[in-house]
């Protein structure tokens, strides 16, 4: 049975083992490589408020040590494999990955697995903790990336959601090993992790060595309380004259992963604020009002929001935030034309066939499309509903979350509230 692929073509395999770990997988025969992952489906909303920051700090556990190996052995069995590797934390997933030829692929399986049931020691930790602190001191001085940070904990507000990916000094530094260690025990459990693997490599070996491997994983918690959230309409300037630049962010509602309309949603973004051309693009970056100005959908489990971004100078800010905003008025009001709309799902539709021919996108598409679905979509089926998108579809889902209600406006720099709001009404 876990030899079986899922569809006709044979290039697509799901198996669940009896402890609940989901595998997934695709073959490329074209390629002599593999790319594999366990991505856990926890992140910073699945976190405690007092433990904020746990999962990534548990990210970066992972590469401490093992019963069976400590941190040298673990880089150096990358190293020997040839292997390009890392790991990830964000609101909603941690996942560890790497790329080898195939021939290395039973050996890539057994370090990963390991990594997954880390010793969490003592002496790491303390270490470790210092290590996360410096961090989030260093994104202080990121301007991007504090934007976004106070976006989500106006959007959001009390929702987990809202919660900081890094953590803060306070939780970081109040955080117990004690308390990391039952949320590995609740949430890295297997009923809670999809294993992925693309490239060139034979399923039923996969099946048979990480059913091995993972034999002794006990169950723990599962998913999330996964709910529509929408925000208190409001704007804020964060006062910052140590800056250069303005960073002007609108969010509005939008589609949660699994939602019907996902992709014409990424179509409608794409039409907005695609950054190789768009309305944005040509309305406000070409018209000098910005250095750039793009948009996307951010969909999450059972919520998302459209996040419309510009960076520009203090003196042009004002008028580059009416501008957006007449932009997405017009798109609320008129909706799309056909030939915007069809170079849009050109332009998605390539880059889905483009990222066909990589092993870690089919890696991390496969996990998406489980998690989005319970099934995998073939790359044919998402082009096709790329390619099915309509106008009337565009209408209707600005209809079901227009673009000028709700938002919320986060602004960051040199000019304060009265200078930047003042003009703009």
């Amino acid at each position: 049975m876990a030899s079986e692929p899922t569809n006709g073509d044979g290039r697509f395999f799901t198996h669940r083992q009896a402890n609940g770990l989901q595998l997934v997988g695709e073959s490329m025969p074209s390629v002599e490589s593999v790319s594999a992952c366990f991505y856990v489906d926890t992140g910073s909303r699945d976190e405690p408020p007092e433990l904020m920051g746990v999962s990534h700090f548990l990210e970066h556990m992972m590469f401490k040590g093992t019963p069976t190996r400590d941190y040298r052995a673990i880089n150096h069995a990358f190293e020997e494999m040839g292997a390009e590797n890392n790991a990830g934390t964000w609101i909603e997933f941690t996942y560890y990955w790497a790329k080898v030829l195939s021939d290395q692929t039973p050996k890539l399986l057994d370090l990963l697995a390991d990594m997954l049931r880390p010793k969490l020691a003592e002496e790491d930790f303390t270490q470790e903790r210092n290590v996360i602190l410096e961090e989030i001191a260093r994104y202080e001085d990121m301007p991007n990336f504090k934007i976004f940070e106070h976006l989500l904990q106006d959007y959001f507000g009390q929702h987990p959601l809202s919660h900081l990916v890094l953590g803060t000094k306070e939780t970081i530094g109040g955080l117990e090993l004690a308390a990391m260690r039952a949320y590995h025990q609740r949430r890295y459990a297997p009923n809670n992790i999809i294993f992925s693997i693309a490239g060139k490599f034979d399923w039923p070996a996969i099946v048979e060595q990480v059913g091995t491997l993972s034999a002794n994983w006990q169950q723990g918690d599962a998913g999330r309380v996964a709910e529509d959230v929408r925000p208190t309409a409001q704007r804020r300037a964060i006062h910052r004259p140590d800056l250069q630049q303005q960073l002007l962010t609108i969010a509005t509602p939008s589609v949660g992963r699994a939602d019907a309309d996902r992709y014409t949603a990424d179509v409608l973004a794409t039409v907005l604020g695609d950054g190789t051309g768009s309305r944005l693009f040509w309305g406000i970056r070409e018209q000098g009002l910005a250095e750039s100005a793009e948009a996307e959908v951010m969909s999450f489990d059972g919520t998302g929001m459209t996040l419309t971004m510009a960076t520009t100078s203090p003196d042009l800010a004002p008028g580059c935030l009416a501008a957006v905003q007449a932009e997405l008025a017009r798109m609320q009001a008129d909706g799309v034309a056909g030939d915007e709309l069809a170079r849009a799902k050109t332009k998605l539709a390539s880059r889905v066939v483009m990222d066909g021919e990589s092993t870690n996108r089919r890696m991390l598409a496969l996990v998406d499309s489980w998690l989005s679905l319970g099934r995998l979509e073939t790359l044919d089926e998402v082009v096709g509903k790329v390619e099915a998108v309509t106008a009337a579809d565009i209408r209707r889902l600005l209809d079901r979350h227009p673009l000028t209600s709700d938002q919320v406006v986060v602004a960051l720099g040199p000019l304060d509230e009265a200078s930047l709001f003042g003009a703009t009404g």
